[in-house]
Order: C-alpha cells, then sequence, then structure tokens
C-alpha cells in the first residue's frame, strides 16, 4: 500500500516508524522542510532515514494520513493535493471535531475515514521524537460505522505492521470522547505545565477535569452525541494510567513557545455553547487563563 504522510511530529513519526516496513511509506512536506530533515529523523535513539517528498514529486497515494495540527490543515491540503485521487483514502488523525468536515469540503466526504489517535505518550523536538507508549493506538471507521473493503484492508495492513488500533463501533461517539479528553486533560496540563506522572497522581487535576467535562457532556448532547458518566470515567483512567514523563501536546507546544490548539478544544466548546445556547463558563474560563498564561511566557 502506498502510504503518504503529512506532518512529522509526534504522531506522524510514530505512526510513520511503524508501517514503513510494511509499506510504500513517504512524508509530504514543503522544500524548506524537506531540506531540514535531509539527515533524517530520531524515534527512541533510533536514527530513521525516511522518504519525504515535496507536491512537485508528487505520486498518487491509496492513502493519505494527516497528522498535523489543526491550525496547519489549510496549508496541508494544499500540500496533500497533488497525492490525491478519486481513489485516495483520507485517514485525520487530528485533534477535535472539525477536521473531517475540513477535508470533506477540500476533497470530498467519500474519501474520508474518520479517525483518531490515543494512548500516545510521548515528547518531540524538532528532529527527535521519544515514545513511552507503543505509537498510540488508532481509532477509525467509516463516519457510519460501515465494515467496508477499505477498512478490512487498512486494519491488515496496521496488524502487521504492529501499530495498534480499534475499529470503532461508533466512531462519532468515540472522536467526542477524544475531544473531551483533549479539552479537559490538553488543556488543564498546560496550564498546570503537569506531565502525566504529576497528572496520575493528582486528585484535584481529576476533580478539575471532571467540572470541565461535563459542559463537554452538555455540548455534545446538543450535538446529538451521548458522553455518559462511564465515558468521563474511562477518560481518567486511560489518561491517569500513563505514568511516565510524557506530555500532552498542548503543554509540549506552550512550552516550545508555538500556536496551541486551544480554540479548537476549550474554543470550540465556548463556540458550541454560544450555537445551543448552552452556559459554559468553565470552558471559557480555562480558555482565557491558558491565552493569558501563553502571553506570560
Amino acid at each position: 500500500m502506498k502510504i503518504r504522510i503529512i506532518g512529522a511530529g509526534a504522531v506522524g513519526i510514530a505512526v510513520g516508524w511503524k508501517l514503513k516496513a510494511h509499506s510504500d511509506l513517504a512524508f509530504i512536506v514543503d522544500e524548506e522542510r524537506k531540506e531540514r530533515y535531509g539527515n533524517g529523523l530520531i524515534y527512541n535513539g533510533e536514527h530513521v532515514d525516511f522518504r519525504f517528498l515535496t507536491p512537485d514529486e508528487s505520486d498518487i497515494a491509496d492513502l493519505v494520513i494527516f497528522a498535523v495540527k489543526n491550525m496547519q490543515l489549510d496549508d496541508a491540503i494544499k500540500e496533500a493535493r497533488p497525492f490525491i485521487d478519486n481513489k485516495t483514502v483520507l485517514m485525520s488523525l487530528l485533534n477535535g471535531i472539525e477536521a473531517e468536515s475540513v477535508l470533506a469540503s477540500a476533497f470530498g466526504e467519500e474519501k474520508l475515514l474518520y479517525a483518531f489517535i490515543t494512548d500516545l505518550s510521548s515528547v518531540h523536538s524538532s528532529f527527535e521524537t521519544t515514545c513511552f507508549s507503543d505509537g498510540g493506538r488508532i481509532v477509525f471507521a467509516e463516519k457510519h460505522n460501515e465494515k467496508t473493503e477499505r477498512v478490512k484492508a487498512i486494519a491488515t495492513l496496521f496488524e502487521e505492521a504492529g501499530q495498534r488500533y480499534t475499529i470503532a463501533e461508533d466512531i462519532l461517539h468515540e472522536k467526542w470522547w477524544k475531544f473531551m479528553l483533549n479539552t479537559c486533560f490538553n488543556t488543564l496540563s498546560a496550564i498546570l505545565v503537569a506531565d502525566y506522572a504529576a497528572i496520575s497522581s493528582n486528585p484535584d487535576f481529576i476533580r478539575a477535569v471532571r467540572l470541565v467535562a461535563r459542559e463537554v457532556q452538555r455540548v455534545a448532547a446538543a450535538e446529538g452525541i451521548a458522553l455518559t458518566q462511564d465515558d468521563i470515567e474511562k477518560m481518567n483512567a486511560t489518561v491517569t494510567a500513563l505514568r511516565d514523563h510524557g506530555k500532552t501536546s498542548m503543554l509540549q507546544d506552550l512550552l516550545s513557545g508555538r500556536e496551541t490548539e486551544n480554540r479548537y478544544f476549550a474554543g470550540a466548546v465556548s463556540r458550541l455553547g454560544k450555537k445551543h445556547d448552552i452556559s459554559t463558563p468553565l470552558a471559557d474560563f480555562v480558555q482565557i487563563l491558558l491565552e493569558a498564561k501563553r502571553r506570560c511566557l
């Protein structure tokens, strides 16, 4: 299978490292990144010679995986377009609940598999990624959960490559569950500068998570998605099981002086609250507080 990944950060590198030996794999990059990555990248201490292709070197892919941040998606769409034709399957591993609609507008709903990655604990710098969690687990499915041939083919590839995965029974519910996790844990971990080890040993952190999660529940219900108390407890158990010194992507972005996905997490909850006339004071507050913290660093 010819796979092209756009986004050579913690997610893209972890997935690419798994798939490299089991597919025709390359990263889509611009000219500047191709030159910068010319000596390869380091994954868990190992020098890896990934292949990098610019849009001018495009070939048509069977599967394009988007592994960028939300604020980079528009540029990623432009760079990925030459690699995509009518038979190309698209998979987004972006956080949040909005990327698929953007990709559908750009390329057509029929090309999309809905997906996200979870259980990924890592630390990433410009050329080096250290992963503490065996590369994370990809959850994916068709939008309406049909067990299609393309779902089966990608599952077979992941199986052969040792990429952990789950074919979701209800992918829209699962994506909202991950959105709740990102909104609660990424945002609060960045505000408090807490890695996974600190989170797992801090009951007051989890109390704060539960308060924010209730607001996500309310806007999800208005969007037709039922997030239950069991979903909240599953979310808490998933994150507190990561007892290492990995950091959420938002905390890493904050500490590195990069733009965060704040407006796609707590900001999205605030926007949906306004849309449905639902009060979201905690999401509003943590969104503003994170921006204030970013400006203080």
